[in-house]
This record gives structure tokens, C-alpha cells and sequence, in this order.
């Protein structure tokens, strides 16, 4: 009755127009702040050890974050925030949420950037790390991007970079707009998605990475990851979490409080649980979402969620998802 992490969907807001970017469709964040402190006990219960928080731009609805964010680290659950960093007043949010016990920070990075937003975003990526990590110490930063048939190429020289530098990468594949209710994926360029030759080339592009990984290269991809990458080609996408004996082994909570068993699939279809109602209701919410998954989703390919279940079911540490613990 254990789940690894959670996924804060906090804003549904967001002022960049990134092209293939679904998350924005401007809902309130509209619990009470003792709501949201009643979801985190309910996740607390469940034994989660971490919670995402983004959405579309979690900085966006910045009133009650802070108070979140030091509510969860005092109850003993890990935090970091996934930004973009537009937003108004940045520096100022972000050493708010320093003050209040956040130690880790991702933000987006395209390595070649699809449009003119996403070019923005790539371009402050760097610099939002340097401003957190002025504040004091931290847990860890990383950067997150995706990998398409257009930029796998640059992913170890990527690494490096960033390795260089004391920053994380993570990497998820490219997926095709599924037409799937509440998906991060709209209007996929299906020329950047990867072909059989693609997939041979990247192959060895991630044998590199598995070799920079285990001479302590700043990969946040797990071997099992890369390794799946690797021999089942095109075929990851059609990984589905319900098959797994360990699911839900996350789950995904919107701005609303409702909780999704993904970030990706959300139809309306299920029993309406609210987060503050989780635990009282976690038989009926796996039982339910179980058999929709099953059915109505196409499968994925998110670095996050399979690692997710391999450290449910004891194939990889927590360390390895949340780095900097032992420090």
C-alpha cells in the first residue's frame, strides 16, 4: 500500500506557448491551504517519499507554495520543483521557497530549441539554477529535456556539460499527440519522432551514456531505463503501468486535488478522489483506475514512471531518484 513519489500538477498557468506543450488550460489552484496539508498527511500514510511539483508553471499560483513545500519537508517527504522560470518576481519566489526548505530544482531544457518560447526557456534554464544555488546549499539541480530524432545526437556532449557544472540531466523520448485527456503532449512535429534507424543510432548514443554514467557522469536516467531504450527500440511506448504487479507506484494530483494515477492520462471516467480523501479511498482509487489504464491507455515511454516502479519493487534505490540524500 506504498507509493514511491508524487506529481503535483500545482498551476494549469503558464505565459510561454510552447507549441507541443498540452498542460495549460488555465484551472484555479483552489484548495485550502489545510486541504493541501490533509493531502500530504493522506500521502504520508501511503509511505510517498517525494513529491514533483509543477504543472504547466507551478511559479504561476505562487500563494500556499511556500507553505506546501515546508509542510511536506517537515512531515519527512522530499520536494523539488520542475520551472520554467517565467513568471514575475522569479528571484524573490525562489528564495521564499529556499527559506521554506526547498532544496532541489529542475528546470526545462530544450537542447535544440523547437520555437521561440521554447528557446526562451532553454536559455534561462542555467541561469535559474545559478540564482537557487546562490542562496545557500542544496539537495540537487538538474535540467530536463526531450530527445528527438533532431537532438539525441548532443545528449552526451549534454552531459558532460552540465556534469561539469554539478547539474543533473534528465532525458524522457519524444511522444506522439495520443489524443489522450489531460496529456502533456499536443501537436507532436512527427518528423522529430525517432524511425527503426533512429532507434538503431540511438542505441549506441545511450551505450555512451551508460559508460559516463558508471564513471559518475550526471545521468538521472536509471541503466534500467536506458537499457529498455536500448533493446526494445519503438516498442517502449507501448509500456503500460497497470501490467506492472506494483502498480500505482506514483500518483498525480491536479491543482483541484483530484488524484490521476498519471501526469499524461487523465480521462473522466473514474471515481472524483480528492488527495485529502486518498488513503480512506486507496483500495477503491487502484482498483478503478487499474482496469481503465488497462483499456484506454496507449502505454508511454516516461523515464520518470519506470523507474518510479522499479524502486517500488526493490530493482533500484531512492538515492538513485532523489540524489543528494547521504549528502
Amino acid at each position: 500500500m506504498n507509493i514511491v513519489k508524487a506529481e503535483l500538477l500545482w498551476s494549469r498557468k503558464c505565459p510561454l506557448k510552447c507549441s507541443y506543450c498540452a498542460m495549460v488550460n488555465h484551472k484555479d489552484n483552489t484548495p485550502s491551504l489545510d486541504q493541501w496539508r490533509a493531502g500530504i498527511d493522506n500521502l504520508k500514510r501511503l509511505d510517498c517519499k517525494f513529491i514533483a511539483i509543477y504543472g504547466a508553471e507551478p511559479l504561476e499560483e505562487f500563494e500556499k507554495l511556500p507553505q506546501v513545500i515546508d509542510y511536506a519537508e517537515s512531515s519527512g517527504i522530499h520536494t523539488t520543483l520542475i520551472t520554467s522560470g517565467f513568471t514575475k518576481d522569479l528571484n524573490k519566489k525562489l528564495k521564499l521557497l529556499y527559506d521554506f526548505g526547498l532544496r532541489s530544482i529542475t528546470t526545462s531544457y530544450d537542447m535544440i530549441p523547437l520555437d521561440h518560447s521554447s528557446g526562451l526557456k532553454s536559455s534561462k534554464a542555467l541561469e535559474i539554477i545559478d540564482t537557487f544555488r546562490s542562496f545557500g546549499k542544496v539537495r540537487d539541480v538538474a535540467i530536463v529535456a526531450t530527445l528527438t530524432k533532431q537532438n539525441f545526437r548532443e545528449l552526451p556532449q549534454v552531459i558532460r556539460k552540465m556534469s561539469d557544472e554539478n547539474i543533473w540531466t534528465f532525458f524522457d523520448l519524444i511522444h506522439a499527440d495520443r489524443g489522450q485527456a489531460g496529456s502533456k503532449v499536443r501537436n507532436t512535429n512527427l518528423d522529430l519522432m525517432f524511425s527503426d534507424d533512429d532507434f538503431k543510432e540511438l542505441a549506441n548514443v545511450l551505450d555512451e551514456v551508460i559508460y559516463m554514467k558508471n564513471r559518475g557522469y550526471l545521468c538521472h536516467a536509471s541503466e534500467i531505463f536506458l537499457n529498455k531504450l536500448i533493446d526494445e527500440h519503438n516498442e517502449v511506448y507501448n509500456w503500460n503501468c497497470a501490467m506492472e504487479r506494483s502498480f500505482p507506484a506514483w500518483v498525480t494530483i491536479d491543482c483541484d486535488g483530484t488524484v490521476y494515477p498519471c501526469d499524461d492520462f487523465q480521462p473522466n471516467t473514474v471515481l472524483n478522489i480528492k488527495m485529502w480523501d486518498l488513503y480512506d479511498m486507496w483500495n477503491d482509487f487502484c482498483a478503478s483506475w487499474r482496469s481503465v489504464v488497462l483499456v484506454e491507455c496507449p502505454g508511454c515511454c516516461w523515464n520518470t514512471h519506470i523507474d518510479g516502479i522499479a524502486i517500488k519493487q526493490g530493482l533500484i534505490p531512492l538515492s538513485d531518484y532523489i540524489h543528494g540524500l547521504n549528502e
